[in-house]
């Protein structure tokens, strides 16, 4: 049985010269204090000593790896990044060395800044599993397309695990709002019995009576009672309620957004959910300091615990209604869009998300959608969807019109491209008429129904626009109202044309009748 006590404690006054030169040795191979001490059967304080002693250049082994990266992590220890994000920037500018190194710079690099001013102490409490949500909103300004632009982060915590839910947005409303909650719900699987919000309008309204109650806006009331949980607002000014989740924004704009810069806001949405759930050691895969887990893993037990979706995401849009335009565009969040060209001059329910905004018929059935533009990198306030037009009288014939149309359809329909290109094999020539058709289709019945289909069509490799007309007529027979294109606009194609009622006509053809001729008292 091996001793596993460990050796006893020696002076380095009582070493002979042949053991001081052994760690010396031994150190000038491993260049490690640590397999010195180990292989020697000495403290390393002692081997430490040893080699100061002998004048070893101990104090700065290993610091010759971070040499060429100091002026980069010194810049990253200003902007006040950790050192878990320090680590992973500068690997991968090409640093190989380890992590216990560039500890002890950037603890050197922090002590020479100027110090902070103490925060208050604060109470910790822990919360059983599934119990509760904290959520709260913070605003950053952050660089997206070298322009500072405000971002509104949505934080939802799930308490007992610490596993996190951010959701980039522009504003704050009350849509924008039940939009984040709704993502994050779906994000986590389910709902903790109880959800914190901070006292914000979209939420509380206000408060009543002597024991200052929460007047609950009667919109968030029926989105928790969709979803199964009850609301509870902070006391007002009591920040140790929430100071899991205050903590949680200050980790993601420590390890994200500080000092970072985004080419568009679809940039930020994809590296702020890379950064959450797909980098090892990073948001929700980092060890937490607290509870000493993983959220991630933690939530994979507390998941069984939350309440249930229901079967229906609630209707979190605001709907209002809106004029079109002769020129088929309505205003929606500071810019133009165009809409199918048959809705023009007629007034129209539109729906606003939080990144998107639904055109519907006065049945409610949905005709169009699209995603808000990012004005850090469209120009101008219009935004043209040129299968809007496609119905208008055409302009003369042009050998790429249909290459335009083609392309402009599968930008609003890019899913249905083996369609487009089977009615190109299949109808050659007169493809375009059918894809005008499909478009025709698509504003009469609405983009959902349309695109199911459509869908259909194509997985059955049905390639012809009015395969698609007869599914819509036998799962629709209640077709939405018909708009008509605008007054003097003319039929796009000859397709359009009714039947004419010719027996209506037929006396004309017939030769005329003298007794009836002369009845009328003419000579």
């Amino acid at each position: 049985m091996t001793d596993s006590h460990p050796p006893p404690k020696t002076s380095s006054t009582k070493l002979s010269e042949q053991e001081r030169q052994a760690i010396i040795d031994r150190w000038q191979a491993t260049r490690s204090i640590r397999a010195t001490a180990k292989k020697e059967g000495r403290s390393r304080k002692l081997v430490t000593k040893v080699l100061k002693e002998a004048g070893m250049p101990i104090e700065n082994h290993g610091q010759g790896k971070l040499d060429e990266f100091r002026a980069a992590i010194q810049e990253r220890v200003e902007a006040g990044l950790t050192a878990t994000r320090i680590m992973r920037e500068i690997k991968e500018l090409g640093y190989t060395g380890g992590r216990t190194i560039l500890n002890e710079l950037t603890s050197q690099l922090r002590a020479q800044q100027p110090l902070q001013a103490r925060t208050k102490v604060r109470r910790r409490f822990e919360t059983r599993p599934g119990e509760e949500m904290q959520v709260d909103w913070s605003l950053y300004t952050v660089p997206i397309a070298d322009r500072p632009t405000r971002v509104h982060l949505l934080g939802i915590l799930l308490a007992h695990s610490r596993k996190v839910y951010y959701g980039a947005f522009r504003n704050e409303r009350q849509e924008t709002l039940l939009e984040g909650l709704a993502r994050g719900l779906e994000y986590f699987q389910g709902s903790a019995l109880r959800v914190v919000f901070d006292n914000m309008a979209t939420a509380v309204l206000g408060r009543i009576g002597p024991d200052r109650r929460p007047l609950w806006h009667p919109r968030l009331l029926e989105f928790a009672r969709h979803y199964g949980f009850t609301p509870m607002a902070c006391a007002v000014r009591d920040p140790d309620r929430k100071g899991k989740k205050e903590k949680s924004f200050r980790l993601v704009y420590d390890d994200f957004l500080r000092g970072s810069r985004f080419s568009s806001w679809e940039d930020l949405e994809h590296r702020l959910r890379l950064w959450l759930d797909e980098t090892p050691g990073v948001g929700n895969n980092r060890r937490h300091g607290t509870t000493g887990l993983v959220p991630n893993e933690v939530w994979l037990a507390e998941r069984d615990l939350l309440v249930k979706l229901p079967a229906q995401r609630f209707l979190v849009g605001r709907e209002v209604v809106r004029p079109v335009d002769a020129d088929a565009t309505i205003a929606v969040a500071g810019h133009r869009y165009t809409v199918p060209a048959s809705l023009a001059g007629h007034h129209v329910p539109v729906r606003l998300y939080a990144d998107r905004f639904e055109v519907l018929d006065p049945l409610g059935n949905l005709i169009f959608s699209r995603r808000y533009v990012d004005p850090t990198t469209h120009p101008g306030k219009l935004v043209i969807d040129p299968t809007h037009y496609a119905n208008l009288p055409r302009r003369p014939r042009d050998q790429h019109d249909q290459g335009r149309l083609d392309r402009d359809f599968l930008r609003r329909f890019p899913s249905l491209e083996p369609l487009v290109e089977g009615l190109k094999i299949r109808m050659k020539a007169i493809a375009s008429i059918h894809l005008r058709r499909l478009l025709r289709l698509a504003d009469r019945y609405g983009q959902e129904a349309f695109l199911a289909a459509a869908t259909t069509a194509q997985q059955h490799r049905r390639f012809d626009a009015y395969a698609v007309q007869r599914m819509l007529e036998r799962d629709r027979p209640l077709a939405p109202e018909d708009f008509s294109l605008p007054e003097g606009s003319g039929p796009g194609i000859l397709g359009e044309v009714e039947a004419s009622a010719f027996d209506e006509f037929a006396h004309l053809d017939e030769a005329p009748d003298p007794d009836q001729e002369a009845d009328d008292g003419t000579p």
